[in-house]
């Protein structure tokens, strides 16, 4: 697998993102991201107890299964609320996680709030993971076009988040994928500057993924995202068995 990540602050007065990338020498691989909310202190302080309980959790268990991907995600809403009820100032504080397991023929992911996973299979981009936000549940009723909803006032509302509620609903994913295909996993200020033409193709152009993370993050700001910048590519080996 070949793995690399970035986050920007963007036109923001500071990051409220978070991710890890980890290919530990037993050959296990997991990736997330998170994006935080309920302001400065608040919105860091979420993200960041997100991908440290994620990265815990995985780095202890004894396999990566569906069932560790849902323990993660308690345990990391467990983290978060708490520590909102601990401390006034971060009352209300939560955040997007959204994490990948690859395998050489599959990989495991989950999600809870926008932060999306994408899947790049034969120069053709598929959104995993469904966001959990206003806007989204009108396109799903079909109230407004996708892209309507980029610029909906209403746009970063989101239904669903880690340290908000005791309890959390967590949605699961086990999918197949080839040797040569690419997982993206972003905060919503990248896709939500850019199109699935954009995507693919960059993706397709790029001489690595190290190229490829610069030219997105680089363009979601051209493009005018004025939100934080994460995007984390996982590549499975040409010699993937």
């Amino acid at each position: 697998m070949n793995l690399t990540g970035k986050t920007e602050t963007g036109r923001r007065s500071h990051n409220e993102d978070s991710f890890c990338i980890s290919s530990e020498p037993n050959g296990r691989i997991f990736a997330a991201v998170s994006d935080g909310m309920g302001g400065h202190a608040a919105g860091e302080t979420a993200s960041r107890l997100s991908i440290e309980t994620v990265s815990r959790i995985f780095h202890d268990a004894p396999e990566l299964l569906e069932g560790t991907l849902a323990l993660a995600f308690s345990e990391a809403n467990r983290v978060v609320f708490e520590t909102a009820e601990q401390h006034p100032d971060m009352y209300g504080m939560g955040a997007t996680l959204v994490c990948a397991v690859p395998f050489p023929t599959r990989f495991l992911a989950a999600n809870v709030g926008d932060s999306r996973l994408y899947l790049f299979h034969n120069g053709a981009l598929r959104q995993i993971t469904h966001d959990h936000s206003y806007v989204a549940e009108l396109v799903r009723r079909e109230i407004i076009t996708p892209e309507e909803a980029k610029t909906h006032p209403r746009r970063n509302w989101v239904t669903r988040a880690i340290g908000t509620e005791p309890h959390v609903k967590v949605d699961l994913f086990s999918e197949e994928w080839e040797a040569g295909d690419i997982l993206i996993l972003c905060s919503d200020g990248l896709f939500g500057s850019l199109n699935d033409a954009d995507f693919c193709r960059i993706l397709a152009s790029c001489a690595d993924l190290d190229d490829a993370c610069e030219t997105l993050s680089a363009l979601a700001y051209e493009n005018g995202s004025s939100d934080n910048i994460t995007v984390v590519l996982i590549q499975n080996a040409e010699d993937a068995q």
